[in-house]
């Protein structure tokens, strides 16, 4: 079975990508993805910091600075048959992100969560659970492996959930009129 996965595009928040997350993304580029489009959505409340409009001579900054991090996050995924482009949007980080996904007529999304938890999404909203919920293309969500070490020592303390199916009487010829 082939990839149906041609064209991807990855929005990064510009965290830096540990070993096994650039393994992760390497591992799912080699399934026949072609190309690969990386980008940083500058939101509109990043440049308005306190309520107080930046001034313009610093918005340069920010976007080089932004510029150089996709770079540098992109430079990781060049070569190995992938054709990889950047850029940095404005806008609403999760619509943005679904307009960037249509424009480049990906096939999916790769985002990561950075697991904030409940009170994190209160206050500071979750740009991939909207993606999720929003995108009219399947998305790959992938976690750090910070989070994700934490998550099984969690896992490795608690036991397996058990299965009851095994256990339930169900009739042969169980339907709606039975």
């Amino acid at each position: 079975m082939s990839n149906p996965f041609k064209t991807i595009v990855f929005p990064t928040d510009l965290t830096p990508l540990d070993a096994g997350a650039i393994g992760l993304i390497h591992s799912i580029l080699s399934t026949g993805v072609s190309e690969l489009h990386v980008f940083h959505v500058l939101s509109l409340f990043e440049e308005i910091p306190m309520g107080y409009p930046i001034p313009p001579e610093y918005y340069r900054e920010v976007d080089l600075a932004a510029a150089q991090a996709v770079k540098k996050i992109s430079s990781q995924f060049t070569g190995k048959g992938v054709t990889v482009t950047s850029g940095i949007y404005r806008g609403n980080p999760d619509q943005t992100i679904l307009e960037v996904s249509a424009a480049k007529n990906a096939d999916a999304i790769l985002i990561f969560s950075h697991g904030k938890g409940i009170f994190g999404r209160v206050l500071l909203g979750s740009t991939s659970t909207s993606v999720l919920h929003h995108s009219p293309i399947p998305v790959i969500l992938l976690k750090p492996d910070a989070i994700n070490q934490g998550l099984m020592k969690h896992l490795d303390k608690t036991s397996p959930p058990s299965n009851i199916y095994p256990s339930l009487s169900i009739p042969e010829e169980a339907g709606p009129n039975s």
